[in-house]
């Protein structure tokens, strides 16, 4: 058993969409959530921008003597992944593995979309990782102003379901009958895309992300052994208030939240 705390990243609140489905499968263990709001956006970032970023991060938890960190952002996993889960001394999740494998399994005429930021389609890992698993074609499409949506607290407004209608409209033509929501960001606009896009399945990448790391720990005897009786714990790099505007209202739950430098 290890009662350490998991570490969870993402550019912003989006990877608080992680976080909500790690609680469900994980709900006695405890997390410290780093969200890097004041380097918004990562997605316009280059690659070893993101990487330095997501680093800074991986140190404060290795720091922190977690037992595993959770990279709950699409465009850090793609950037830093695969260098950092060779690099530190604990376990490394991304999201971009787990979401390309429930894709693969869920489309039935093997047509995939993926919306993510234009860093993440940049990398070309979700297409590469599909492609290699068989006959399938992918339509990617960078949708960056999906996160300010979410980080706005516009998520819901009529706005937001005019904008995604508008901006996944060369989707409608398509065959695709699998969405990847690959941005943590976007679940917290699924009913947008959903109304967009009906009769297409949308994939969360951070439900078999959160099943993954359950996995993980099982099998290294991993699990805590207490009853979570302590909140966790959440910083931003960024505006506190706004973070937990933002996050109360998707969470539903009130939190409490500090600003961290790093």
């Amino acid at each position: 058993m290890d009662n350490r705390k998991i570490g969870v990243m993402d550019s912003g609140i989006g990877g608080l969409t992680v976080y909500d489905q790690l609680q469900k499968v994980l709900p006695n263990e405890q997390f410290i959530y780093v969200g890097d709001q004041a380097n918004l956006p990562y997605g316009e970032k280059s690659a070893e921008q993101v990487y330095e970023l997501t680093r800074r991060i991986a140190d404060y938890f290795v720091d922190q003597d977690v037992k595993a960190m959770v990279i709950a952002c699409n465009t850090a996993t793609a950037a830093a992944y695969e260098r950092l889960k060779d690099e530190l001394p604990i376990p490394v999740i991304g999201v971009i593995q787990p979401g390309a494998d429930t894709a693969l399994s869920t489309s039935k005429n093997h047509s995939i979309g993926v919306i993510a930021t234009n860093g993440t389609v940049k990398s070309g890992d979700y297409e590469r990782i599909i492609k290699n698993a068989g006959d399938f074609e992918v339509i990617s499409q960078g949708c960056p102003d999906f996160v300010s949506l979410v980080e706005n607290g516009e998520a819901g407004s009529a706005h937001s379901f005019d904008l995604v209608s508008q901006q996944l409209g060369s989707f409608k033509d398509s065959d695709i009958d699998t969405m990847i929501l690959g941005c943590t960001h976007f679940p917290v606009i699924s009913a947008e895309v959903a109304a967009a896009l009906p009769g297409v399945t949308l994939v969360d990448p951070g439900v078999a992300t959160a099943t993954q790391v359950a996995d993980l720990l099982t099998k290294k005897d991993a699990l805590t052994s207490l009853k979570q009786n302590v909140a966790d714990t959440f910083y931003t790099t960024g505006n506190v208030d706004d973070f937990v505007k933002v996050a109360d209202n998707f969470l539903e739950s009130k939190i409490t939240a500090d600003h961290i430098e790093l």
